[in-house]
């Protein structure tokens, strides 16, 4: 079943940050717009060098600028700058735990990127340990680096991945969706673990990747704190 989403005066820009049920979100997206989302994947932010994706997105964020976009939900992996200045937007994203968003990322890249010609870029070698992964500076602080010159107060809903079943809930009501459409949809996980259950880490582990992603456990805590 989908919504009758035509009538609505503003689009939603969904900001999908790597590891953060963003493809399951996708899915209820796709369920409440139908053939209206758009998916725009097109950026890869962190395949790009920090200077090259900011001047992306202000480039785009410049040409779009007091316009109207002719999608009803726009949902990928892009720095929402670059819908900043559209007319009649409203903005969402989900935030995981910073500690178990880098693991999961880890793991993401050993299960599928290792062979993908722009990691090879940014120091992702095959047999990449976790530790060296975490302290390679591409990869730090990706939260921060997604929202950069666009603060966390900017968007309409910030949900929780901890807290996916109840923040679903405060996601329909917020924009005023049928609950019944926003049913729970995990397809992204990682098949060698159970859904819900967290990355067990050794204490230093935890520690090297609090020290390189301060930044994110600080987007993340005020996220928290409401």
């Amino acid at each position: 079943m989908m919504e009758n989403t035509g009538s609505l005066p503003w689009a939603l820009i969904s900001v999908h940050v790597p590891k953060t049920a963003g493809t399951s979100f996708a899915e209820v997206l796709r369920r409440i717009y139908g053939d209206s989302l758009r998916v725009d994947n097109a950026d890869r932010p962190l395949a790009h060098a920090r200077g090259e994706r900011r001047l992306a997105a202000l480039r785009h964020a410049c040409a779009t600028a007091s316009r109207a976009l002719p999608e009803a939900c726009v949902h990928g992996h892009f720095m929402p700058l670059k819908y900043a200045f559209a007319r009649r937007t409203r903005f969402c994203i989900w935030l995981r735990d910073p500690v178990q968003r880098v693991v999961s990322r880890y793991h993401h890249y050993r299960r599928h990127g290792e062979n993908e010609p722009h990691h090879l870029r940014w120091g992702l070698v095959p047999g990449l340990s976790l530790e060296e992964f975490v302290r390679l500076p591409q990869y730090r602080n990706t939260y921060a680096e997604y929202l950069w010159a666009f603060p966390l107060r900017r968007f309409d809903f910030v949900g929780s991945v901890e807290r996916y079943e109840q923040d679903m809930e405060r996601f329909v009501d917020c924009f005023g969706f049928a609950r019944e459409l926003a049913a729970e949809v995990r397809t992204n996980c990682n098949p060698e673990r159970d859904a819900g259950r967290e990355y067990r880490l050794e204490p230093a582990q935890e520690r090297l990747i609090r020290q390189c992603n301060a930044r994110d456990l600080a987007l993340y805590e005020k996220m928290l704190g409401g």
